[in-house]
C-alpha cells in the first residue's frame, strides 16, 4: 500500500475513532460530522484517479450517492440517511439513526474499488462499528 492509501486510512481512522467517542457520550451530532468526513476521504480519494462524478463537497457527494442507480441500494440508503442532520430531524425528514453504521456501509463499497478493504474491516473491527448499531449513551 503506496503512501498517499496510508494518509487516507489514517484520516479515516480518526474521523471513525472521534466519531465513535462522540457517539459513546451522546453527541450525535459530531458523531453524524465525522461519519460524513470519514466518507468524504474516501469519495474524495475515489475522485483523484479522474473517472469520479464526485469532488471535495460532502453534501454533493452525499446527495450524488444517494442519487446513483448504478451503486447497491444499500449504498444509496446509507447515504441518503447521512445526508439528513438536525434540521431533517426537526422537519420529519429522513436523517440517519446510526450515522457511524450508514458511513461504514458506505466506506466498505468503496474501500474495495480502491483496494483497502482489509485495512477498512480492520478499522471497522478495532471500532466495533462492525456490531449492531445502538444508541448514544445519552441526548445529543
Amino acid at each position: 500500500m503506496d503512501s498517499s492509501f496510508d494518509e487516507l486510512i489514517a484520516r479515516i481512522r480518526w474521523e471513525l475513532a472521534t466519531g465513535a467517542e462522540a457517539w459513546r457520550v451522546g453527541n450525535a451530532g459530531k458523531a453524524r460530522v465525522c461519519a460524513r468526513r470519514a466518507v468524504a476521504w474516501l469519495v474524495q480519494a475515489l475522485s483523484h484517479g479522474g473517472a469520479s462524478p464526485y469532488g471535495s463537497h460532502v453534501g454533493d457527494n452525499l446527495r450524488r450517492l444517494a442519487a446513483d442507480e448504478s451503486l447497491p441500494e444499500a449504498v444509496r440508503k446509507a447515504a441518503e440517511r447521512l445526508r439528513g442532520g438536525a434540521r431533517a430531524q426537526w422537519a420529519g425528514g429522513l436523517y440517519s439513526l446510526y450515522p457511524l453504521h450508514d458511513a461504514s456501509i458506505i466506506l466498505q463499497y468503496f474501500a474495495q474499488r480502491l483496494g483497502i478493504a482489509e485495512a477498512l474491516m480492520s478499522i471497522l473491527h478495532d471500532l466495533h462499528l462492525c456490531d449492531t448499531p445502538s444508541a448514544p449513551s445519552s441526548s445529543a
